[in-house]
């Protein structure tokens, strides 16, 4: 990459490992605050988009906030001091800007796994079964300007799914139609019926970038009236899904785990269940754990460890089978700080010496 790396360039290291198109449709991720165009002098990765962390990154001479927790979620309609919008009014008024990865990265393989491999389960696989809202962009096109329109729509941000991309599909068969008068065909004349062979290109898209793989169809079609269709699907999710798993190297009681969870992440959690039931089946989940409690017991977890679940929700669990450890929202996220930072460093031209991430800092306390 020649000249400076800039801050839009780091947004794009980061959807390329963890994409927007796998966050929750009420996330805000992305860059959250700031100026892309800018030239990236520092980069602070930390848990949350705190005004404090705003001055931490300015002091460590850093112009780039890049952490899991976005500053706001909900659509902003003023940036006024003293209204929950102190991240964000510091960061523009400091120039420091703020990236946010959240359930992205929950999502991403290499964030969804770092409970399970922390406490070594065995044979560890992906917990969330929930479907994903996709567009289906079909057009039809000539054979031999097939690859391409595929590829004018893949720039424009058709075919990833999951850990995959270019993905399509095409199938070979005739199109017919009768080109008006004042009309320029690709193919045969006006004012007579035309067959002519074509084939009919699918590809998945991200609703957000819909608009743009489809103009991108129609630009790079060498039809003067393509047909080019947009539908809403549902799609199975594939690697990246919330949460994990596995089974212990060894059997354990309820007490035992919780014991172990306490030595591993230095942490004094909290226990729903019968002490002395068996765990053999473990299932994780970063931060909250609550839509994750039917998942759990689905795949047959004796135990589903997360950051919290709601009180009720560990009343029913509990009811069903399904044994509950809370180790703290912010203790089981601060693990996918390494995983964030890893991401910022692969930035193409970034020199690594730059990204500085934070351990973890509890901001409450117990007597």
């Amino acid at each position: 990459m020649s000249g400076p790396v800039r801050v839009a360039d780091v947004v794009a290291a980061i959807e390329d490992a963890m994409p927007a198109q796998w966050a929750e449709p009420w996330d805000n991720v992305g860059l959250v605050c700031g100026d892309g165009a800018a030239a990236v002098s520092g980069v602070l990765v930390t848990l949350d988009a705190t005004e404090a962390a705003v001055d931490r990154a300015r002091e460590a001479g850093a112009n780039l906030l890049v952490t899991h927790h976005p500053p706001y979620l909900e659509s902003a309609r003023r940036l006024v001091a003293g209204q929950g919008m102190d991240a964000a009014v510091a960061s523009l008024s400091t120039g420091v800007s703020i990236i946010s990865a959240h359930t992205n990265l929950d999502r991403a393989p290499a964030g969804a796994r770092v409970l399970a491999d922390a406490l070594s389960l065995v044979d560890a696989e992906p917990l969330e079964r929930s479907t994903q809202t996709m567009s289906l962009v079909t057009v039809y096109v000539p054979a031999d300007a097939r690859t391409a329109v595929f590829a004018a729509m893949r720039e424009a941000g058709g075919g990833r799914i999951g850990l995959y991309e270019g993905c399509a599909f095409s199938l070979a068969g005739t199109g017919t139609f009768v080109p008006r008068v004042g009309s320029a065909p690709h193919v045969g004349t006006s004012g007579q019926q035309v067959e002519s062979a074509e084939d009919r290109l699918e590809v998945v898209v991200a609703p957000a970038a819909e608009g743009a793989v489809m103009a991108a169809a129609v630009a790079a079609h060498p039809y003067e009236e393509p047909v080019v269709v947009a539908s809403e699907v549902r799609i199975a999710r594939g690697a990246a899904r919330m949460g994990r798993v596995g089974s212990l190297s060894s059997p354990a009681t309820l007490r035992s785990f919780a014991e172990r969870v306490r030595d591993v992440f230095d942490c004094r959690p909290r226990v729903w269940g019968d002490p002395d039931s068996p765990v053999g089946r473990v299932a994780t989940a970063t931060g909250s754990g609550r839509s994750l409690i039917g998942d759990a017991i689905a795949a047959r977890a004796d135990v589903l460890l997360a950051g919290e679940v709601r009180y009720h929700d560990a009343l029913n669990a509990v009811a069903a089978g399904l044994a509950v450890v809370e180790a703290g929202h912010d203790v089981t996220e601060w693990p996918l700080i390494p995983v964030l930072a890893a991401a910022v460093r692969a930035t193409p031209g970034l020199d690594g010496t730059l990204v500085q991430e934070e351990g973890a800092r509890c901001g409450w306390w117990v007597p």
